[in-house]
């Protein structure tokens, strides 16, 4: 990267970055509260691997005392982002956002891969177009091609690499749920309200038959479900990689395009879609034009567990399931949107559902977007972690909210033959309503 970034430019673009935005970071007391917390300095045990040693960075390189080369760039992209740090910052310091915008001027000033360019700047404004380039994947599967390469271990003698992200797939829906559902789904009974459902890429091209369960607990609970065909990305990738300019046309794109349906919420089963819809009133601020639109917007935006841990009420007729159950909280809901009672408060109120806490449960599973794919062996070893805290339990299910989350911990459970069952919580909340109706 060294050779190809742009140190002087970056550096000049340092320079003028306001870190008062960010908290208050020149009072941050270097008092390792967050050390304990953060997943790259409990893998290293290094100083500039965690956030107070990126927030030390960033300042020098502020304050002109370092100049931004290959190495700070490194440590900046090494942060998960997980915000665990910003939850236990005795002095409110936003170390994750701080972090993003540093990669921010980075690639301003770095070119980008082709392909890079292409995903976050193309592929993925259309979930249209994301469906077809998933196509092999879909034949790959179908025609038994993934079977026989899983059997045969053909990849593990071609490339580590390779035979590991093949192992991360998950099996693909014949269909995007988009394109199988209609734009307007009635609720159950008597109408309470409209909400409008934001189906994020993931989910509508990956998990389609989690978000249609989704769908169905919000019917049942009684609203009338409007799914906007046209909805583009949330911009999570973007935000991370430290693009701009395409996050804001998209998020401009989805407050527009929801702004025009009279709903009462904004709902999502996506942790990190979630956490990026609440954003918008932040990210789209500078942008005159969209800054009160947003506003709006962010504030209707729910969580699907915040959302229907009100909807259904503290008497809802739930259905019995009897078994052992813990929550994997996605860093997005945890850390990123403050949620922590909500899924919990739902599953409690399903009869004969046991409960239990994970130790160390606001830790990371190591997923983080594509983390696990481009920082591969450090993304394990926090896997590991979070799967021996998990198997502690003895939970007969391991129930979360995040797609991410559900990639990385059935990549765990696949391969180090684990006898718990993993289940979205919208599933789960499925499965009761139903088991109430036989």
């Amino acid at each position: 990267m060294a050779k190809h970034m742009n140190v002087e430019k970056i550096a000049k673009s340092m320079s003028t970055l306001d870190i008062h935005d960010y908290g208050d970071v020149l009072q941050c007391m270097r008092c390792g509260s967050c050390l304990p917390y953060c997943p790259t300095y409990r893998t290293d045990g290094i100083e500039t691997q965690s956030p107070r040693g990126r927030v030390a960075m960033i300042k020098a390189v502020i304050d002109g005392r370092l100049t931004p080369e290959e190495e700070f760039a490194r440590h900046m992209y090494h942060c998960l982002d997980c915000r665990n740090c910003q939850t236990v910052c005795p002095a409110g310091v936003k170390v994750g956002e701080l972090v993003l915008e540093a990669r921010h001027r980075i690639e301003q000033h770095t070119p980008q891969p082709l392909l890079k360019r292409f995903i976050l700047e193309s592929a993925i404004r259309d979930q249209t177009k994301l469906s077809r380039y998933l196509s092999p994947l879909r034949l790959y599967q179908n025609l038994g091609i993934q079977r026989l390469v899983r059997r045969s271990h053909i990849l593990q003698s071609l490339s580590s690499d390779l035979d590991f992200m093949e192992s991360l797939l998950p099996r693909l829906p014949d269909r995007p749920l988009i394109d199988t559902i209609p734009e307007i789904i009635p609720a159950a009974g008597q109408e309470k309200g409209k909400v409008g459902f934001f189906l994020g890429c993931a989910m509508n091209l990956v998990f389609a038959d989690i978000s249609r369960d989704t769908i169905h607990c919000l019917t049942q609970a009684g609203y009338t479900v409007i799914v906007p065909k046209s909805q583009q990305c949330c911009g999570t990738p973007n935000i991370a990689e430290g693009e701009r300019k395409i996050y804001r046309e998209m998020a401009e794109h989805n407050v527009s395009l929801f702004e025009r349906h009279d709903v009462d919420a904004i709902v999502s089963d996506c942790a990190a879609c979630g956490m990026e819809l609440k954003s918008y009133r932040e990210t789209l601020a500078p942008v005159t034009r969209a800054s009160k639109r947003a506003e709006m917007f962010s504030g209707k935006v729910k969580d699907i567990s915040e959302f229907l841990v009100s909807a259904f009420g503290p008497h809802s007729d739930f259905g019995s399931l009897g078994e052992k159950v813990c929550f994997h909280d996605p860093c997005h809901l945890r850390h990123g949107q403050n949620l922590v009672s909500p899924q919990r408060e739902l599953l409690r109120r399903i009869p004969d559902l046991f409960l239990v806490d994970v130790p160390d449960e606001g830790q990371c599973c190591g997923s983080a977007g594509i983390y696990n794919i481009t920082h591969r062996e450090r993304s394990m070893k926090i896997l590991e972690a979070k799967i021996a805290a998990i198997d502690k339990t003895g939970a007969d299910r391991v129930i979360t909210s995040n797609p991410g989350c559900l990639m990385q911990l059935q990549f765990a459970r696949e391969q180090w033959k684990k006898s718990w069952s993993l289940s979205h919580i919208s599933q789960v909340i499925r499965m009761s309503l139903e088991h109430k109706e036989a």
